[in-house]
């Protein structure tokens, strides 16, 4: 498990608005617009691994379905903000992304997934059933699908010794080597996974949280954030064990999509 990953790095590939104070029952904060991140990592043996994607112009493609994006969340992105824009930037060829660590199926989540040439996208096997069935009614967009020719493959049992076991009823191995651990964190969508990087004590979150505050902070969601998920009570659940985690292991360091995170914090 030791010096498999060598680094990590944050993209920001659009940004989302939130109201806290519409979303939250006590709260000091007002109107804010957080990014939308994707994660970099660099593998010893696997090369580089997204952890989700981001935005890109696909999600337009569909009026009718990013016409309803919108008026569920207030997204915006442009071209720069492509994660293909970006690799190119840093003068990575898109060929050199080799797995694809899919959180769940939203669309900031999934946008680039027909862009990239050849890569395998690794999640449970709930969350692929999402993303094989593809129902817009739990937030999938067609446009963003990855090719039929893409590899889709469900995570598998880990059966190490692991802190999580103390908070999740099932840990994956996301890569079969012990070095990403993947959890359920259902609830904000259908199926969703959290994946965590023991080496270097780094939990990636997705949308269990805005950001790390709802955490520090103890922010009560309202009614109205609870009706935007998929299942309140398994948000809650799942919220709550991210409260715990992060109360009992303060070592940990949680970054969620939409952190406005101090990349230092990252292993670089």
């Amino acid at each position: 498990m030791k010096n498999k990953i060598i680094t990590i790095k944050r993209y920001i590939c659009g940004q989302e608005e939130f109201n806290f104070q519409e979303l939250f029952l006590n709260t000091k904060y007002q109107t804010e617009t957080l990014p939308i991140n994707v994660f970099l990592i660099e593998h010893k043996k696997y090369g580089n691994l997204l952890i989700n994607t981001g935005c890109t112009k696909l999600l337009k493609k569909n009026a009718i379905q990013y016409s309803a994006l919108k008026n569920k969340r207030k997204i915006s992105f442009d071209d720069n903000s492509s994660i293909m824009t970006q690799l190119e930037a840093d003068d990575m060829d898109p060929l050199c992304i080799k797995k694809v660590l899919l959180t769940h199926c939203d669309p900031e989540c999934c946008g680039a997934l027909p862009l990239l040439p050849k890569y395998e996208i690794l999640s449970s096997a709930q969350v692929l059933c999402v993303l094989h069935f593809a129902y817009a009614s739990e937030g999938v967009m067609k446009s963003t699908l990855p090719p039929k020719k893409i590899n889709r493959a469900a995570t598998g049992l880990f059966n190490g010794e692991t802190l999580l076991k103390n908070y999740f009823k099932w840990i994956y191995d996301v890569l079969g080597d012990g070095s990403v651990l993947g959890v359920d964190l259902s609830g904000h969508a259908k199926a969703m996974m959290g994946f965590f990087i023991p080496e270097h004590n780094i939990f990636f979150a997705a949308d269990t949280a805005i950001d790390e505050r709802i955490l520090d902070e103890e922010l009560v969601p309202n009614e109205k954030l609870l009706s935007l998920q998929f299942d309140p009570n398994d948000y809650l659940s799942s919220l709550a064990t991210l409260r715990r985690l992060h109360r009992e292991n303060p070592d940990i360091r949680l970054f969620f999509s939409h952190s406005i995170c101090d990349d230092s914090l990252l292993y670089q």
